[in-house]
C-alpha cells in the first residue's frame, strides 16, 4: 500500500493512468542493498528499472563517478531499448531499491511523454561528461524467415489455375466458373503457403481478378463490404476495445480476485472463469489472451509455483483454456463466427441473434466446461491454501480508484448493446445496427478516439471478412455452389438418410485438413461448401457453420493456432509452463469436441435445427 502511494508521486509513474500503475504493482520487488555491494555493472544485461528508496546510488563509469542518486532512478538503459547497461550502480550506503521488470514497464514506454521522462532522467545522469555506449543496439523484435515452402508455393499457384482452365470443362464447369476458380485457386494456395504477410492480400487479388474479368458486377463482387456481419464485427471490436483500454475489464479480474476463497481449485477456477467471462465482451482470443496473461504470471508468482511445475501446469492450461474454450459459444466470441453469420441466409440470421447464437450452443459449452471442472477438481482434490495476497489487491484497486468517465461508458455502451439485442424483437433493428449504433456513440463523445479508431480495430481482419463474404456471395453468382452440390451429392445423401454419420465426416474432415491448411482458411472453405448444401437439405445452415468453426477451434500442433502461440509469447517469456504437458492437454480437447457435438444433438433436434 505504501509502495502504491510512493509511486503515485513520483514522476512519471504521477502521470500514468491508475489501471497501468494498478498493472504494474504485482512486479515490484524490494531489494536491499550493503555498502560497495553492486546493483548492476557495466555491460551486463539490462532487465530491471531501479528507484531508489532510501541510501545512495553511485554510477560508475571506469574509474570516473558520472552521478550519484538518492530518490531518483537508475538503470533507465531498458526503457531506451537497449539489451545492457553502459556503466555500474554501486551502493555507496546501506540502500533500499524497488525493482521494475522490463516486462512490466512495456505498457508505460507506449506512452511518449513517459519514455521522455525516463530518457530524460537518463542523460541527467551523464550530462557531466560522456556516458559509455552500450555494446549492443536497441532490443529488436524477431525477423521473420521465408518459409521453406516459398518455392513450392509459387509454383502450385501457377499450376492451379492452368489446371483448372485445362480439366475444368470436362469436369462441366462453364467459362465464368473456370475463372472464378482459377482466381480463387491462387488466393487459396496463397493462404496454405503462407505466401502473403496477411491473410486479406490473397482476398483483394481474388476480388481484383473478378471485377477486371467481369464475372459479377460490383454489387455482387463486393457485397461483403457492405453486409451486416462486416459492420457487426467492426462495432464488437471497437466495443472491446473501450472495454481494454478503459480499464473496466481489468478491474473486474481484481474484483473477482478479492472475493474468491483462498484454495488452489479456485485460484485455477477464477482464471478459468476470468477468460469466460472475456469471452463474450472481448471478440478475439489473442485479445483475451492479452489481458489474462499478465493475470497468470502474477498469480503464478503470488502463489509460489516453480516454473514448469505441475501447479504451473495446471493454472496456464486453466487460462489458456479459460480464453479459448468457449469462443464460439457465443456470436461476438470469435472473429470468425461472423464469417459464420455472413453467410447465412436473410431469415436464418434473424433467427440466430446474440442471445439465440448462445441458446444453441449452450450444450457444447456445457460440455466442455464440465469436462474441464471435472479435469481440474481431479488435480486439485488434496489442494491447500496457497499465499494469496489480498493486502496487494487491494492496493492496485486503491491506485485505480473510483469508476473514471470512461469505464462509465464502457458499461453503458455494454448496457445498451445488451438492451439493443434482447429489444430487437420489439424495435426490429438488426443486431449489426444495434452495434453499429453504440460505436457511434463511443466516436461521437470522443470515448472512442480517432488515434484507437486506427489502432484499435482489426482493419486487416475486416477486409478478410469482407474479402471471404464477397467471394462467397459471387461463388453463388457464378454457380459454383450448385456445381460443388451435384459433385458432392453422395455427402448429400448422407446428409439426409444418416445425418449423425455425416456429422462425424464432417468434424473428422475439418480436423484433418487443418494440419494442412490454415484455420481461416478451413472455416471458409468447408462453409462455403457445406452451407449451402444444408439449406437445400432442409438442414438448418447455421448447425452446419456452428460444427465447422467448433471443431476447427480444436488443435494438436501449435503452428495450426496463432492464438496459442501468442498466449506463448506473452505467457511463458518467462519460462512459466511445460509446453509438452499443455499440448497433451489440448490435444485431448479435440476428443472432448467431438463429444460435445454429438451430446448436442438431441438438443439440436429439440429445437428443429435438424
Amino acid at each position: 500500500m505504501k509502495i502504491a502511494g510512493k509511486l503515485q508521486t513520483i514522476p512519471p509513474f504521477s502521470a500514468c493512468p491508475p489501471k497501468e500503475l494498478a498493472r504494474l504493482i504485482p512486479s515490484i520487488t524490494l531489494k536491499e542493498l550493503k555498502e560497495g555491494e553492486y546493483l548492476f555493472r557495466s555491460g551486463s544485461p539490462a532487465g530491471e528499472l531501479y528507484l531508489v528508496r532510501e541510501g545512495l546510488i553511485k554510477l560508475v563509469s571506469g574509474n570516473q563517478t558520472v552521478d550519484e542518486v538518492a530518490g531518483g532512478f537508475v538503470g533507465e538503459e531498458i526503457t531506451a531499448g537497449a539489451e545492457y547497461y553502459v556503466s555500474d550502480a554501486v551502493a555507496a550506503s546501506p540502500s533500499v531499491v524497488l525493482s521494475l521488470p522490463r516486462r512490466a514497464l512495456e505498457g508505460f514506454l507506449d506512452n511518449p511523454g513517459v519514455k521522455s521522462n525516463f530518457m530524460l532522467s537518463f542523460f541527467n545522469h551523464y550530462f557531466r561528461g560522456n556516458p559509455a555506449r552500450s555494446p549492443a543496439g536497441p532490443v529488436t523484435g524477431p525477423v521473420g524467415i521465408p518459409g521453406a515452402g516459398t518455392v513450392p508455393g509459387w509454383i502450385a499457384a501457377f499450376l492451379a489455375p492452368s489446371l483448372i482452365m485445362f480439366f475444368g470443362s470436362g469436369a462441366g464447369l462453364d467459362l465464368n466458373g473456370r475463372l472464378f476458380l482459377s482466381a480463387f485457386s491462387v488466393a487459396v494456395v496463397m493462404w496454405v503457403f503462407r505466401l502473403s504477410p496477411a491473410d486479406f492480400i490473397p482476398c483483394i487479388l481474388a476480388l481484383l481478378s473478378t471485377l477486371f474479368l467481369g464475372l459479377a458486377p460490383p454489387q455482387v463482387a463486393l457485397s461483403g463490404f457492405a453486409s451486416g456481419s462486416f459492420f457487426m464485427a467492426l462495432s464488437v471490436f471497437g466495443l472491446g476495445a473501450v472495454l481494454v483500454s478503459s480499464g473496466i475489464s481489468y478491474r473486474v479480474i481484481l474484483l473477482t480476485l478479492k472475493y474468491i476463497p483462498k484454495s488452489r481449485f479456485c485460484c485455477a477456477f477464477s482464471i478459468f472463469f476470468t477468460g469466460l467471462l472475456l469471452t463474450p465482451l472481448v471478440p478475439t482470443p489473442s485479445g483475451r489472451v492479452s489481458i489474462v496473461s499478465p493475470l497468470l504470471q502474477d498469480m503464478s508468482e503470488a502463489l509460489g509455483y516453480k516454473p514448469g511445475s505441475r501447479e504451473a501446469n495446471n493454472l496456464s492450461a486453466a487460462a489458456h483454456t479459460g480464453v479459448t474454450f468457449f469462443s464460439t459459444s457465443f456470436l461476438s466470441g470469435s472473429a470468425y463466427n461472423f464469417l459464420i453469420f455472413g453467410l447465412l441466409p436473410l431469415q436464418v440470421r434473424e433467427q440466430f441473434t446474440w442471445e439465440y447464437w448462445t441458446m444453441a450452443a449452450a450444450v457444447t459449452g456445457a460440455v466442455m466446461s464440465g469436462f474441464y471442472v471435472s479435469v481440474m477438481a481431479l488435480v486439485y482434490r488434496r489442494g491447500s491454501s496457497p499465499g494469496w495476497s489480498r493486502e496487494r489487491v487491494t492496493a492496485q484497486l486503491q491506485v485505480l480508484g473510483p469508476l473514471n468517465p470512461k469505464e462509465w461508458a464502457a458499461i453503458a455502451g455494454i448496457v445498451l448493446f445488451v438492451l439493443g439485442l434482447a429489444t430487437s424483437s420489439i424495435h426490429k433493428v438488426d443486431t449489426p445496427w444495434v452495434g453499429l449504433a453504440v460505436l457511434y456513440l463511443f466516436l461521437a463523445l470522443g470515448i472512442f478516439g480517432r488515434e484507437e479508431f486506427q489502432k484499435d480495430i482489426n482493419w486487416p481482419f475486416l477486409i478478410y471478412l469482407g474479402g471471404l463474404i464477397s467471394l462467397v456471395n459471387t461463388m453463388s453468382y457464378v454457380g459454383l455452389d450448385r456445381w460443388v452440390g451435384s459433385h458432392l451429392h453422395w455427402m448429400t445423401g448422407y446428409m439426409n438418410d444418416s445425418f449423425p454419420l455425416f456429422v462425424l465426416l464432417l468434424c473428422l474432415g475439418v480436423v484433418t485438413v487443418e494440419i494442412l491448411i490454415p484455420y481461416g482458411t478451413t472455416v471458409a472453405v468447408f462453409a462455403a461448401v457445406f452451407i449451402p448444401m444444408a439449406q437445400a437439405s432442409g438442414i438448418n445452415p447455421w448447425l452446419i457453420g456452428f460444427i465447422i468453426v467448433f471443431m476447427a477451434d480444436g488443435w494438436f500442433f501449435p503452428y495450426q493456432s496463432s492464438t496459442y502461440m501468442f498466449f506463448r509469447e506473452l505467457a511463458n517469456r518467462r519460462p512459466l509452463f511445460n509446453e509438452r504437458s499443455l499440448l497433451s492437454f489440448n490435444a485431448l480437447t479435440v476428443i472432448v469436441r467431438l463429444a460435445a457435438v454429438f451430446a448436442s444433438m438431441p438438443y439440436w433436434k429439440m429445437l428443429g435445427l435438424y
